[in-house]
C-alpha cells in the first residue's frame, strides 16, 4: 500500500498541470471594420476590444503593428501612441524618411483583465511646428489591421472546476473553447439523441455568445482495450490498482481511444479540454464512479476534473474537465439539459446540482424574453442601452440596439416615436451637429448652435415604422463637436470644454404590429433563426438527417440557431431517419434537411425551382439576376412574380462546395431548408465554415453556395415569395393588407365617392319630385 501514495500524488499533480499555449491572431480577428484603419487630422484615435476568457491567464503578449504615415509629418511632434486599458504601453515616432514601418509593442501581463480589454491607437500629427491646419489633407496615417498581429502566450487558471467557472470555458474571448464533444453510450436512448443532445449544445453555445461553437458527437462502448505498456523500460504491469486508475480517467474520449488501440502514449500533456457526457445513470455507469452513479437521484448536473493516467513519467491519458448531464430517466436528462440552458453560472459555486423542479420552461416564453414587444413603450435603460457622455472636440457615435420580433410587420402609415433626453454645453462652434439614423437611414439632423448650450426633454421624433425590421435594429446618434473660431490667425480655441450627453431615460414607443414575414429569406434566417424561432408562437421544428454521420452538422447548426435567437430552442428536435421512408408529416412545419445529392433524391422536390438530387435542377442564374436588378431598380415592394421561368437539368456532383436552399414547404404553410454536400464528411467541414462569423453574416437570398469560410460562391433569389404568420386581430390584418395593396384604397375611394354621389342624386331627385307633386 505504501507504493500507491507516490503514484496517486503524481496523478493529482498531473491533473492540474496545464501547458502554456502560444497563439497568434490578426487584429482583424477583433475588429469589425475595414482591414485598413485611417487616422486623420492633427489628433485622432480609435478603440477596439480584445476579449479574454475568464479561465485564461496571459503570460506574455506582443503586439506587432504594420504602420504607414504621410511623408509630410514632422518627426519630433508626430507619433502614434498605443494604449491598453487606458495605460500607455508604446509610443511610435513617425519618420518622414521612413513612412512605412513595423513596430513591436509588449503588453504587460498585469494589464490584462477578464472580459473585454480596450486597445487604443491615438495619433498626434503635425506638418509644421506652428499654424497647423487641423483638417489639412496631408495629416494622415494608416494601420494595416490584417498584417498587424497579436501573439499571446496563455495558460488555464482553473484549479477547482465548479459551475461558476463553466461560463469562462465558453467565453468568446482568447482562451475560450471553439469546439466541444458531446459523448453518449453507443446504444443511446432515442429521446436523448432526438431532443437532449441538441439542447445541451445550445446551452453551451449560448455561453459562447456570438462566437460559433462546433459540436461533435462521440460514443463509447461498455468495454475497453487496455493500452500496451513498455514493461522492459518502465517495469510496469497492469495490476488491479493500475486498472482502477485507468478506469477513473477519460479513457473513452476519441483521441485517447485511438492511443489505446495503437498502444502509443501522448508525447506530452495537452491543454486540458472540456467534454460533456450525456445519458441516464445506467448508460453512463461504465465511465462514472460508483459514488457519482449513486448520487443521481433525478435531473443531475456535475462538473469535475478527471484524473490523468500515467506510468512513471509518461502521461498516457491526460486530465480533462468534464461536465455530466444525467438523470435516472431520459426525461430527467432532458430536464437537466433545460436547466443547463437557462441557469446562471455565477451563483452556482458548486460542482453538483440536482434539479427538483423548474417553471416557465416554454419555448415561446424563452424566445421572446429579450425581444421588444410591439405596441409598447420602452426607456433605453429597459433595453440595456447605456447613457453616453462625449467630451472634447471630435466626431462621436452612440449606437442604441434592440431586438424586434423576426416577423414584425406594420402598415405603411405606422410610425415609431422617439422621445429623446439629451443636452449639450456652452461654447460650441460652427459645424457642431447631431444626426440620428435608424438602420442607416438618416431621419433627423439638429444643429447644436446655441452659444449657451441647451437641454432637451422628451424631444420627439416620429419615424416611419417601415425603417424598422425584424431582428436587430440600430439607432445611431452621430455627434460632431467643434470649438468656436478664434478669429485670429494661427490661434485656436481648445475644445476641452465641449460636452454632449444622451440620457438612457430616452424612450422609444413602438406601434402595434402583426406577425407576418416574407419567405423564403436566408437573411431573416441568419439574423433571427426565423421561422424556427418566433415571437408569437413556437411550433415544432426539426433538423432531419439520413444517418448518424450527419449528427455533428445537425448539432452545430442547432447551436448556431440558438445563438442567433438568443434563447434555447426547446421546440427543435433532431430526427435521424432514412429519407426514403420518411413520412410526409415528418417535415410538416419548419424543417432543415441535411444530406447528400443521393440521399436527397428521396425527398419530394418536384415543386422546387432548384432541386438537389443525383440529377440536379438549377435555375438560370442570368434570368434571376436580371429579375433582382429590375426589382431593385424599380423599387418594387409588391413581391409580384416577375421571373422568367427556366432551368437546366444535369448529372454532376457538387465538388468541394455545399448548397443551402430555402423553399415553401409543400406539406405546410412554412419553410423548408436543405443543406447538401457531396459527402457527410465534407458537409461537416462546410457547416463549420457556414457558422463562422465571416460567412454566417453573408446569408441572403434563398440559394446560397460556398466552398470555404471566406466568401460565398453564389447568392441568388430563385423562388417565388410568400407570406407566413398572422396578425393579432382582424382589423390590423385588414390594415396590413390594404397598406400593401394601395390600389384597393383608390378603387375603394372611387367606389365610395360614386356611391355617395349616387345616393345624393337619388335623394335630390326624390325631393324634387315631391316638390313638383305639391305644386
Amino acid at each position: 500500500m505504501i507504493k500507491i501514495y507516490p503514484m496517486l500524488l503524481l496523478s493529482l499533480l498531473l491533473a492540474f498541470t496545464v501547458n502554456a499555449e502560444t497563439n497568434t491572431y490578426r487584429l482583424t480577428d477583433f475588429f469589425a471594420g475595414e482591414s485598413i484603419i485611417r487616422l486623420e487630422g492633427k489628433a485622432d484615435s480609435i478603440d477596439f476590444a480584445i476579449p479574454l476568457a475568464s479561465i485564461t491567464d496571459v503570460d506574455n503578449a506582443v503586439l506587432t503593428l504594420d504602420v504607414i504615415s504621410s511623408k509630410a509629418l514632422i518627426e519630433k511632434r508626430s507619433q502614434l501612441v498605443v494604449r491598453f486599458n487606458n495605460a500607455t504601453i508604446g509610443q511610435i515616432r513617425f519618420d518622414p524618411d521612413r513612412p512605412s514601418l513595423i513596430s513591436e509593442v509588449s503588453i504587460p501581463a498585469k494589464l490584462w483583465r477578464d472580459g473585454f480589454n480596450t486597445l487604443t491607437f491615438s495619433v498626434s500629427q503635425h506638418y509644421a511646428n506652428q499654424c497647423v491646419d487641423g483638417s489639412a489633407p496631408e495629416l494622415w496615417s494608416e494601420v494595416n489591421m490584417y498584417n498587424s498581429t497579436l501573439q499571446i502566450t496563455s495558460s488555464n487558471n482553473v484549479d477547482t472546476f465548479t459551475f461558476d467557472k463553466l461560463d469562462g470555458f465558453f467565453n468568446p474571448g482568447i482562451g475560450g473553447l471553439r469546439d466541444v464533444s458531446l459523448i453518449t453510450a453507443t446504444d443511446v436512448e432515442g429521446d436523448i439523441s432526438k431532443r437532449t443532445l441538441s439542447l445541451v449544445g445550445q446551452a453551451l453555445a449560448l455561453r459562447n455568445q456570438y462566437q460559433p461553437l462546433e459540436l461533435k458527437h462521440e460514443t463509447f462502448d461498455e468495454g475497453y482495450v487496455l493500452p500496451e505498456l513498455d514493461t522492459a523500460n518502465e517495469g510496469q504491469r497492469w495490476t488491479e490498482e493500475n486498472i482502477q486508475r485507468y478506469e477513473r480517467s477519460a479513457w473513452y474520449t476519441r483521441d485517447n481511444s485511438k492511443n489505446n488501440r495503437s498502444g502509443n502514449a501522448l508525447a506530452k500533456s495537452q491543454t486540458q479540454q472540456l467534454h460533456v457526457i450525456v445519458g441516464t445513470a445506467s448508460s453512463l455507469s461504465p465511465v462514472l464512479s460508483g459514488t457519482t452513479v449513486n448520487s443521481i437521484k433525478g435531473p443531475y448536473l456535475k462538473t469535475e476534473v478527471t484524473p490523468s493516467f500515467s506510468i512513471g513519467n509518461r502521461v498516457i491519458i491526460p486530465s480533462t474537465f468534464r461536465l455530466i448531464v444525467s438523470g435516472n430517466t431520459t426525461d430527467d436528462v432532458h430536464k437537466a439539459a433545460q436547466t443547463l440552458a437557462v441557469m446562471d453560472d455565477e451563483i452556482n459555486v458548486t460542482s453538483q446540482i440536482t434539479v427538483l423542479s423548474h417553471a416557465g420552461m416554454e419555448a415561446t416564453r424563452l424566445q421572446k424574453q429579450l425581444v421588444a414587444a410591439p405596441d409598447t413603450a420602452y426607456e433605453f435603460q429597459d433595453l440595456g442601452i447605456s447613457a453616453a457622455r462625449f467630451r472634447d472636440e471630435g466626431d462621436f457615435s452612440k449606437r442604441a440596439s434592440f431586438l424586434l420580433p423576426a416577423d414584425f410587420y406594420v402598415p405603411e402609415n405606422a410610425s415609431v416615436g422617439l422621445l429623446l433626453n439629451f443636452g449639450y454645453g456652452a461654447g460650441n462652434g460652427p459645424g457642431s451637429i447631431m444626426n440620428v439614423k435608424v438602420n442607416n437611414e438618416l431621419v433627423h439632423g439638429l444643429a447644436l448652435d446655441n452659444p449657451n448650450g441647451q437641454v432637451f426633454k422628451n424631444y420627439k421624433l416620429s419615424v416611419p415604422a417601415r425603417y424598422l425590421k425584424g431582428g436587430a435594429n440600430n439607432i445611431d446618434f452621430d455627434v460632431t463637436l467643434r470649438a468656436p473660431l478664434a478669429g485670429v490667425a494661427c490661434d485656436e480655441v481648445a475644445g476641452s470644454h465641449l460636452i454632449f450627453q444622451l440620457e438612457n431615460t430616452s424612450a422609444i414607443d413602438l406601434p402595434d404590429a402583426g406577425h407576418v414575414a416574407v419567405q423564403p429569406s436566408l437573411t431573416l434566417f441568419g439574423e433571427t433563426a426565423y421561422p424556427l424561432a418566433r415571437f408569437e408562437s413556437a411550433p415544432a421544428s426539426s433538423i432531419i438527417i439520413p444517418s448518424s454521420d450527419f449528427m455533428d452538422s445537425a448539432l452545430t447548426i442547432s447551436a448556431k440557431l440558438a445563438q442567433v435567437a438568443n434563447a434555447p430552442l426547446l421546440n427543435l428536435t433532431i430526427n435521424n431517419m432514412a429519407l426514403e421512408s420518411m413520412p410526409s408529416d415528418a417535415i410538416a412545419g419548419s424543417a432543415i434537411i441535411l444530406g447528400t445529392p443521393d440521399s436527397l433524391s428521396q425527398v419530394q422536390q418536384s415543386e422546387f425551382t432548384t432541386a438537389i438530387e443525383a440529377t440536379k435542377r438549377w435555375s438560370y442564374q442570368l434570368q434571376n439576376n436580371l429579375h433582382n436588378r429590375v426589382r431593385n431598380l424599380t423599387q418594387d415592394r409588391s413581391f409580384k412574380a416577375m421571373k422568367v421561368e427556366g432551368n437546366t437539368i444535369q448529372e454532376s456532383d457538387l465538388g468541394p462546395q455545399a448548397i443551402l436552399t430555402a423553399h415553401a414547404n409543400p406539406n405546410s404553410n412554412d419553410t423548408l431548408f436543405i443543406v447538401a454536400a457531396q459527402t457527410s464528411e465534407l458537409l461537416n467541414d462546410r457547416v463549420s465554415d457556414l457558422v463562422s462569423l465571416s460567412m454566417w453574416g453573408q446569408l441572403a437570398g434563398d440559394f446560397f453556395a460556398w466552398s470555404d469560410s471566406r466568401a460565398p460562391s453564389l447568392i441568388m433569389q430563385v423562388n417565388e415569395t410568400y407570406e407566413i404568420g398572422e396578425s393579432d386581430d382582424a382589423w390590423l390584418q385588414l390594415r396590413l393588407w390594404l397598406s400593401n395593396n394601395p390600389w384597393y384604397w383608390l378603387v375603394g375611394f372611387v367606389v365610395l365617392v360614386f356611391s355617395i354621389s349616387l345616393l345624393i342624386y337619388l335623394l335630390l331627385k326624390r325631393r324634387n319630385k315631391k316638390v313638383q307633386d305639391s305644386w
